[in-house]
C-alpha cells in the first residue's frame, strides 16, 4: 500500500545525472515490481485509498516534478504496459518562471565532470561567500551518518550538501549562492528551462490518458515546512490555479516537495480540499487525513533487482 517514486531519466538526449535511470532500466524495473507487487491504475488506486480498500501488495507509480524527460522516455513504456501514473507537477516553469530546483541540478550535471566536482566547487564558493562562518560553525559538529539515514543510496558528501542548503542556508541564501555560481559560467537558464519542463500540451496529454496530475507546489522549496502559513498556502494555491487551468478540473492529490511538511502544511492542504497525498519515504506517519502515503524511492527498488541479479548467478 504504498507508491514507488519516479525522478529522472537519461538517453542522448537527457544527460546522464546523479540518479537517473533509462527507459529501458524503467521497463526492467516495471517486470521486476509485476512479479512481487500489483501496480493498480492510478485512479483506481486514488479510489480504493480514500475508501480504505486498498490490500497488501497494491502500489502505484508516481512521478514529481513535470519533468520533460519523463514524458518522453516513462510516458511510452507506461503505454506499452498499460499502466496509468500520479504525476506531481510543480508549476512555476509553465508561465515563464525559473524551475530552479531542475535548473540547478542540471546547472550541476552538465558543467562539471562530476558530482564530486560540483561539491567541491559549491562549498569554495559557499566558504568565501557571506555565509562562510555560519557554514563552518555548522559543519564542525555534523555528523553525515546521522542525517537523512533514510535514503540509503546518499553519499557522505550528499548528505553535507543538502545539510547545507536546506538547514543552514534555507531558500533564499541557497538562490543567491547558485545564482552567483550560474552567473560566472556560461549557462542560459531560461532555454535549460524549456528544454527541462514539461509544457501544458504535455500536462493535457497526460491528463486526456488517463494519469491522474496532482499537486508538487509551485516553486518547489526545498524546505517547505520552513514557510510561514500564508507563503505555503500561496505556493499551493499558485499551483493549483496553474494546473487547473491547464487540465480543466481541480486537483486531488500531492505530493510533499523534498518530504518537507508540518501540521501547518497538512492544515492548508485540507482547507483546499486536497484528499491524497504522498511523503517521499517509507517512514510510517499517522496518516489520518490520507495526507501521508508512504513512497518507495526507485533507487532502492533498483538496488533490490541488482542484489537479486546477483544472487541468481
Amino acid at each position: 500500500m504504498f507508491g514507488i517514486m519516479f525522478h529522472h531519466f537519461h538517453s542522448h538526449s537527457y544527460p546522464r545525472a546523479q540518479g537517473a535511470i533509462s527507459s529501458q532500466q524503467f521497463e526492467d524495473m516495471l517486470v521486476f515490481l509485476q512479479k512481487r507487487k500489483t501496480i493498480l491504475a492510478a485512479s483506481d488506486w486514488m479510489d480504493k485509498a480514500l475508501r480504505g480498500k486498498l490490500k497488501s501488495g497494491e502500489i502505484c507509480l508516481t512521478f514529481d516534478d513535470n519533468l520533460r524527460c519523463q514524458h518522453d522516455l516513462a510516458l511510452p513504456v507506461l503505454r506499452q504496459c498499460g499502466i496509468t501514473a500520479f504525476w506531481f507537477i510543480n508549476t512555476s516553469a509553465l508561465n515563464g518562471g525559473p524551475a530552479r530546483l531542475e535548473v540547478y541540478r542540471y546547472f550541476r550535471t552538465a558543467c562539471f565532470n562530476n558530482i564530486e566536482e560540483f561539491y567541491s566547487s559549491f562549498f569554495a564558493a559557499a566558504g568565501g561567500s557571506a555565509y562562510g562562518a555560519t557554514i563552518s560553525n555548522a559543519l564542525s559538529s555534523f555528523d553525515p551518518t546521522r542525517y537523512l539515514p533514510e535514503y540509503p543510496f546518499y553519499t557522505d558528501n550528499d548528505r553535507k550538501f543538502r545539510f547545507v542548503r536546506n538547514d543552514v542556508l534555507g531558500v533564499n541564501c541557497y538562490n543567491a549562492l547558485m545564482d552567483f555560481m550560474i552567473e560566472t559560467s556560461r549557462f542560459d537558464v531560461k532555454e535549460v528551462t524549456k528544454r527541462l519542463c514539461m509544457d501544458g500540451d504535455c500536462l493535457r496529454t497526460l491528463s486526456t490518458e488517463g494519469h491522474v496530475l496532482g499537486l508538487h507546489s509551485h516553486t518547489h522549496p526545498t524546505y517547505l515546512s520552513s514557510l510561514s502559513e500564508e507563503c505555503q498556502r500561496t505556493e499551493f494555491e499558485l499551483n493549483c490555479q496553474h494546473l487547473r487551468a491547464i487540465i480543466k478540473e481541480k486537483p486531488k492529490t500531492m505530493a510533499h516537495p523534498c518530504n518537507s511538511y508540518n501540521t501547518t502544511t497538512l492544515a492548508v492542504l485540507r482547507k483546499m480540499g486536497i484528499r491524497l497525498g504522498f511523503r517521499a519515504n517509507m517512514v510510517e506517519h499517522s496518516n489520518q487525513f490520507n495526507l501521508e502515503y508512504p513512497r518507495e524511492d526507485h533507487a532502492n527498488v533498483l538496488r533490490e533487482m541488482k542484489a537479486e541479479r546477483g544472487a541468481g548467478r
